[in-house]
């Protein structure tokens, strides 16, 4: 026998009462308004939802308006997921023909059946990108270290750096790069918007200039953030290679107290990562929204036994969407840091928004704060 909830993501959900196991069925019950030509799938942020991949994990077909589809899952799994027809031009709407938001869920220790209707479908036109790129940027292309895939390198410069020519700059090292500056590149059309936000910021008096750099990511992203051995030749990649490559090319300020890093996710966990094993050369790091803890990683643990760093540390934290799994972590860290000796609101900052999605608009929201703890005017 099933007890029906009616819960506030406009879906119903069914919970059987069989007995807690390692793993549990979850199952994705679609009623179509109107019927398809097409397939349907479902795409999420597991592999086996695909990976954000709209093509890939295709839905079985009941009849005309029913699709399902059924996977095992470990209990206490975000899932976060939306619905396409094979391309991300062809989303599921609302009844106001409004893009679906993802749906998400952490994985209860039973069972569960997720019963949806979907209105229709967005019209396929392209999405008119959000934002635009301010001011210079230059492009090094396959930027190549030994041991990691090529990736695109993305620099950002302030407004006075072709008309002060004597002038030297402090540098913004972040990666993802391709998030953060042009909406262009960026994985959903939505950009951190850093540059109209430091733009904004220097012209108000507010900001040092600086140089922002960006590290695109590749497919083995992963494993470049990750605490692996690809994990280490890319953090090394970013504190000594690519650090040498900028300042040989563009007129920066080397030392370390001008020097920062930032990222977000498994980006945020990386920049923790380099400014802790490059503490000479960094001055702190910006962790948005930072994978320290995760399923079967703790990066908390790894530097248990490691002294106090000088170090100015930024870490925050949405309320929703992957970032509750990810609050434990952050709290840890956060609790770790201070029994190093770390001190809050003096070179510990940690902000947390119950408001905020894990998302690059979300990021770009607290970035404007974030980036004044370190070069502000």
């Amino acid at each position: 026998m099933k007890k029906l909830l009616l819960i506030t993501l406009s879906y119903l959900l069914f919970i059987s009462c069989s007995p807690s196991s390692d793993e549990v069925t979850v199952t994705w019950n679609i009623k179509l308004n109107h019927p398809v030509e097409k397939d349907l799938y479902i795409v999420g942020n597991q592999d086996f939802l695909g990976a954000w991949d709209p093509s890939q994990i295709k839905m079985e077909k009941v009849n005309e308006l029913n699709w399902s589809f059924s996977h095992k899952v470990e209990p206490r799994k975000l899932l976060e997921f939306k619905f396409t027809l094979g391309d991300w031009k062809f989303q599921a709407t609302d009844k106001n023909g409004n893009e679906r938001q993802n749906d998400e869920f952490i994985v209860p220790q039973r069972d569960t059946t997720f019963h949806l209707t979907i209105e229709q479908w967005t019209d396929g036109k392209e999405k008119k990108n959000q934002g635009q790129i301010t001011g210079e940027v230059r492009y090094h292309q396959n930027f190549h270290i030994d041991g990691l895939l090529d990736r695109d390198i993305i620099v950002w410069l302030p407004p006075s750096y072709f008309s002060d020519t004597d002038k030297r700059y402090p540098v913004l090292y972040m990666h993802d790069g391709q998030n953060i500056i042009d909406p262009a590149t960026s994985s959903f059309g939505v950009d951190w918007q850093v540059d109209e936000t430091v733009d904004s910021l220097v012209r108000k008096g507010l900001l040092k200039e600086i140089i922002i750099v960006g590290s695109y990511c590749t497919t083995d992203r992963t494993e470049d953030y990750g605490d692996t051995d690809k994990g280490k030749i890319y953090r090394k990649s970013i504190a000594i290679d690519l650090k040498h490559f900028i300042d040989n090319i563009y007129r920066t300020k080397p030392e370390k107290q001008n020097t920062v890093v930032a990222g977000s996710s498994m980006g945020g966990l990386v920049s923790f990562m380099i400014a802790w094993e490059y503490s000479d050369l960094f001055k702190g790091a910006i962790c948005m929204s930072p994978a320290f803890k995760y399923e079967d990683f703790d990066h908390i643990e790894s530097i248990k036994d490691s002294s106090k760093k000088d170090l100015l540390i930024y870490i925050d934290n949405g309320g929703k969407q992957v970032d509750i799994i990810l609050q434990e972590g952050v709290d840890m860290m956060s609790e770790s840091l201070q029994e190093k000796g770390f001190k809050q609101n003096n070179d510990l900052f940690v902000v947390i928004d119950k408001e905020a999605r894990h998302s690059e608009g979300d990021w770009a929201k607290r970035f404007p704060n974030a980036i004044q703890l370190f070069f502000k005017k």
